[in-house]
């Protein structure tokens, strides 16, 4: 790809910055839209938005042409957070919203790791234009199947005339104790999984000696144990109604695990096993997250409250791995580990500080 476009790796990576920098600047306005005119509407026009780029960066074998595509595209990935929560809380009974939650974050986490195993093999098949096009045109008819079965899919906002003063009401909403809690949560929990998720691989062959495929296989241990986290955590969130407790107890082992890790004190599987429990956390987290938000957004606000707290989500994703890293710079691979135990201990206070008991 970076010999067919005549570019080197850093203007490819600039593709992907463009694609997150967009999502990331239209992620609030698109959750205010979602609270005005219905999450349904902004949903079918973001994921139309999003597969329409994809479809004609496969037609393109222009730099800038793909740049801009993929800028588009980022806008329109910007519309998920925001509409699914709506959708799914109008749309779902109270009593099952954890397990639907679980089943959301579930499906994302194996979008992506789909990715890494599908685009090579189209690539291998034709070339990385005609992936490109193949995955934007699935992405087409997957809106156009969601388009037909729309009256499937309840949209609480859309029925709803909205009162005057949207964005100082939203404001107003933003700035309360428990939202910025959530926000500021975001931003630290996310911090920790994603310097664990980008720099375990680091840790491992540099501290431990082991080879870079052995040290793969325990980040995809750590991922797979995530992954089923989070639909466990759908379970405990529906079976109890007190979800920071659940975010309490989870991040207060998240932390002691990682914390152990940290030590250097304790051999090879035994920290794969940390890792392990870690990743388990971090599954076990998100549902009840999801419904702490949900819960504490003023109904007809949801929208753009999600939007504001997952640009918290975003930043700590972002920030996280060049922060580890540069402190892996400065001594021990163990430092990414720390690094992720203080992020953790951060969420908890964000808690302790927003909920008077949990």
């Amino acid at each position: 790809m970076s010999k067919d476009l005549g570019v080197g790796f850093a203007e490819l990576g600039l593709i992907s910055s463009g694609f997150f920098i967009a999502g990331a600047t239209l992620q609030m306005p698109a959750g205010l839209l979602v609270d005005r005119i219905g999450a349904k509407r902004v949903l079918f026009v973001g994921m139309f938005l999003l597969s329409l780029s994809v479809t004609l960066a496969g037609l393109t074998n222009s730099y800038w042409s793909l740049l801009i595509l993929f800028m588009f595209a980022g806008a329109g990935n910007c519309v998920f957070h925001p509409c699914d929560y709506v959708i799914m809380s109008s749309s779902i009974d109270e009593k099952k919203l954890g397990r639907a939650f679980s089943i959301h974050s579930f499906s994302g986490s194996a979008g992506f790791f789909a990715v890494p195993l599908v685009m090579p093999f189209l690539m291998e098949l034709t070339n990385w234009q005609n992936a490109l096009f193949i995955v934007g045109v699935c992405g087409l008819l997957i809106v156009s199947i969601i388009f037909l079965l729309q009256k499937f899919l309840s949209d609480t906002a859309s029925r709803q005339k909205q009162p005057a003063g949207q964005l100082s009401r939203t404001r107003d909403a933003l700035l309360t104790k428990r939202i910025l809690s959530h926000f500021v949560y975001f931003i630290t929990s996310s911090a920790a999984t994603s310097a664990l998720g980008g720099l375990t691989i680091v840790v491992l062959v540099s501290y431990y000696g082991v080879s870079e495929k052995l040290a793969g296989l325990i980040l995809l241990a750590y991922l797979i144990a995530a992954s089923v986290g989070v639909i466990t955590g759908g379970f405990i969130a529906d079976k109890t109604k007190r979800h920071n407790f659940v975010l309490v107890v989870t991040m207060l082992i998240a932390t002691l695990v990682t914390g152990i890790a940290a030590l250097g004190i304790i051999d090879f599987w035994a920290c794969v096993g940390m890792l392990v429990i870690a990743g388990l956390t971090k599954g076990i987290v998100a549902p009840s997250r999801d419904l702490m938000v949900r819960n504490d957004a003023p109904p007809t606000l949801l929208g753009g409250v999600v939007a504001f707290v997952t640009i918290g989500f975003t930043i700590g994703n972002g920030a996280a791995p060049a922060i580890a890293g540069w402190l892996v710079d400065l001594g021990s691979p163990l430092n990414v580990f720390w690094f992720a135990a203080a992020m953790s201990l951060a969420a908890i206070c964000c808690l302790l500080v927003a909920y008077e008991k949990i």
